[in-house]
């Protein structure tokens, strides 16, 4: 699978891809198997992508070079999901300000917090107490989710 692009989405690094001078000059960036990186943002035509890594660089990637790689998704954001009300989800990261954070905390919605979610948008997520939290599009970008 390349490399998933939303921003907030995380992977871990399979390899570099089949294109060695690719393969060399990610190497030389510093991009290497087994990191993870997250996407920050996508330039306004989608290219190019800037990508952070674990290490806390900022590096900005050709589509083409972020195409080459195999990527294991780790996280994405809630409203890049296929959601079956099923499969339990447990928030990653919260991005947003303070307020957003906040809000999504009085909510009962935090990180390390298990649910199920189905819809979209309005995104409808359980908690396992019964409480139902629903999300707009812009609010489920900023929930950043693993599978349970």
């Amino acid at each position: 699978m390349s490399l998933p692009l939303k921003p907030g989405s995380i992977c871990r690094i399979r390899s570099l891809g089949k294109d060695p001078l690719v393969a060399h000059r990610l190497a030389e960036m510093g991009i290497l198997p087994g990191m993870e990186v997250s996407i920050v943002r996508i330039g306004p035509l989608g290219d190019p992508l800037e990508i952070a890594t674990e290490f806390g660089q900022h590096i900005a990637l050709r589509t083409e070079e972020a195409a080459s790689l195999d990527c294991e998704v780790v996280a994405a954001p809630l409203s890049a999901l296929p959601l079956d009300g099923k499969t339990p989800h447990r928030v990653h990261r919260l991005l947003g300000g303070r307020v957003f954070r906040e809000r999504m905390a009085a909510a009962g919605l935090k990180e390390g917090t298990v649910f199920t979610a189905e819809g979209g948008p309005p995104f409808r997520l359980r908690l396992p107490e019964g409480r139902v939290i629903v999300l707009g599009r812009g609010e489920a970008e900023k929930v950043i989710v693993s599978r349970a």
